[in-house]
């Protein structure tokens, strides 16, 4: 709780002064609430919202003690309120949690009226994943955006609950994964002056953020396991492309053919790491394929083969990126589809898919 008073003298003429004193009263909420005090020596008007003026400064000072007084009763409850978000906060750091964001965090609890038990409920989870060296800032700021919109504690606990899940699943795949020798050939070589062990979790923290993005979005863990296995090739170890690898297990949910035939997702992936996209033109890829879909009317296996057909021909990443936004499936002049790719019959299909731009945006 804060509290401002204000004191303005204001000289009307030569033997009439008027002081207005300004009281203003934050509550725990962020609400305001103004209290506006007189003195005319001269004049005591009432109404237009304003308290009686005094001419009496003793009896001015009296009231101004109890408005005081008034807005000091509520830190009585606010004290012990403060005590039990620090309680949280303490748990929070016992766990290994970042002291600056819990204090961020309990500044938007206090900021939305949250009680300390319900800000407790809401991030739970994160302290157990915490506890088991697991990433747990995204379930954070899923908290913070509950919070932001209103959204009721125990529907932030539904959610915050259900990302802990996904983020523990993830790191089953994930930790074998990484204690591979090729792995930890290729996270040790991009560590620089941070040091193989720095980079080796920031990379682990990255696959289980991304691998349980895709558990999310309802993507077989089979599938997961399937493509960071096959992921692992010598060309791919040769350039130390693990950034890319990461990036290939975030756009794996996204690719339009993974709900159907998660094989070939996995195949188009592997094969765009081989000719040696970038992180930020495998992010591109499923909007890319889903452009090609709109753009030629054809449907996602006739797309797919016409990708393939593309990624063997050692077309440069980002050629093979722009022709399929433009809907050139085959890679050909404009409007080219090879024999085999096209069938009028099978075209319509899915059209009623989200409209994609014709050019790609810049890459990150």
């Amino acid at each position: 709780m804060e509290s401002n008073a204000t004191v303005k003298t204001i000289l009307k003429n030569d033997k009439e002064q008027e002081y207005k004193m300004y009281f203003i009263q934050y509550n725990s909420t962020g609400k305001a609430a103004e209290y506006r005090l007189v003195c005319n020596p001269q004049h005591a008007p009432l109404g237009g919202g304003i308290m009686p003026s005094f001419r009496n400064w003793k009896f001015l000072a009296l009231v101004l003690v109890a408005v005081f007084s008034a807005s000091l009763a509520g830190p009585v409850l606010a004290q012990h309120e403060i005590a039990d978000y620090h309680a949280v906060m303490e748990q929070g750091v016992s766990s290994g949690m970042d002291s600056e964001r819990l204090e961020s965090l309990i500044a938007r609890a206090q900021q939305r009226g949250v009680t300390p038990e319900q800000l407790e409920s809401m991030v739970g989870p994160a302290y157990s994943l915490a506890e088991n060296d697991l990433p747990y800032t995204s379930v954070l700021q899923k908290a913070l955006e509950g919070m932001a919109k209103r959204v009721p504690a125990a529907n932030i606990r539904m959610v915050t609950e259900n990302m802990a899940g996904g983020i523990t699943r993830a790191a089953e795949i994930v930790d074998p994964w990484m204690g591979r020798n090729e792995v930890r050939i290729m996270t040790a070589s991009v560590a620089g002056d941070r040091g193989a062990g720095a980079s080796a979790r920031e990379f682990r923290n990255i696959f289980i953020e991304n691998t349980s993005y895709a558990i999310q979005q309802e993507t077989e863990e089979q599938t997961l396991r399937d493509f960071l296995d096959q992921a692992v090739t010598p060309g791919v170890i040769e350039r130390n492309a693990i950034a890319s690898v990461a990036a290939g297990l975030r756009a794996l949910p996204e690719m339009p053919t993974t709900r159907d035939d998660p094989g070939t997702s996995v195949r188009l992936l592997v094969r765009a790491l081989n000719a040696g996209f970038t992180p930020g033109e495998i992010q591109q890829l499923p909007d890319a394929f889903r452009s090609a879909q709109f753009h030629s009317e054809l449907p996602a296996d006739h797309v797919a083969r016409g990708l393939d057909r593309q990624l063997g021909e050692n077309i440069p990443a980002a050629h093979i990126l722009e022709n399929l936004f433009q809907g050139n499936v085959g890679g050909g002049p404009p409007g080219f589809t090879p024999p085999g790719l096209e069938r009028r019959d099978e075209r319509g299909e899915g059209r009623g898919r989200d409209r994609r731009p014709v050019t790609p945006p810049p890459f990150n």
